[in-house]
Parts: C-alpha cells; sequence; structure tokens
C-alpha cells in the first residue's frame, strides 16, 4: 500500500535507518550508553536514540510551518494571470509519481 504525501523526499526513511543503525552499532559495541543532558535542576538521563530524536525533533521545530517565500510567488502567479504550471510539466509529474508508485509496490 503507498501512501501518497506522507514522506515525499525520503527524509523521514533516510532518518529512521540512520537511527536504527547507529543503535544496532551501539547494542554490537558493549553496553548501552546514556547521555545526560540536564537543561534544567533536574538531571535526566537519555538514551543515545532518545537524545537523536530529541535533537531531529528540535530540528524540525525551527522549520517554518508555512513557506511563506512559496505562498507569495503563488500570490503572483495568481494576480498576474499566468499559469501555474504547463501542460509538459504536469503530464512530467503525473509520469514521475506513477512510475514512482509502480516501483515502490514491487
Amino acid at each position: 500500500m503507498t501512501i501518497r504525501g506522507l514522506d515525499p523526499s525520503g527524509e523521514l526513511s533516510k532518518l529512521f535507518f540512520h537511527v536504527q543503525a547507529k543503535n544496532l552499532q551501539a547494542q554490537e559495541s558493549g553496553p548501552p550508553r546514556a547521555a545526560q543532558h540536564s537543561s534544567s535542576a533536574d538531571p535526566v538521563d537519555l538514551s543515545v536514540l532518545a537524545q537523536e530524536i530529541r535533537d531531529y525533533t528540535t530540528r524540525v521545530a525551527q522549520v517554518p510551518e508555512l513557506r511563506e517565500d512559496k505562498i507569495r510567488r503563488i500570490q503572483q502567479v495568481w494576480e498576474a494571470g499566468e499559469a501555474f504550471a504547463t501542460s509538459s510539466q504536469v503530464a512530467d509529474a503525473l509520469t514521475r509519481e506513477t512510475i514512482l508508485n509502480e516501483l515502490g509496490s514491487k
């Protein structure tokens, strides 16, 4: 089953496999390590995985929710009465999506 638009760039998959590989490597190298992080008066021990998740969550929180630059460009195109995409761009996108869905279902 393919869920469209869930991870179009594949970054979540790359992140998952990266974290999974690091955890496997940490398990093979010896006893589990714990990283200590104290942002308040109480110390908190985090596993390597938890620390990486926290770091990635912090980075994602810094990305703006709305891409104002893209919104402004779309408004300019709309106000100018220009086409958002040419027929060849639409055909190219549909072809790419069809090919990727076929590759993903195998």
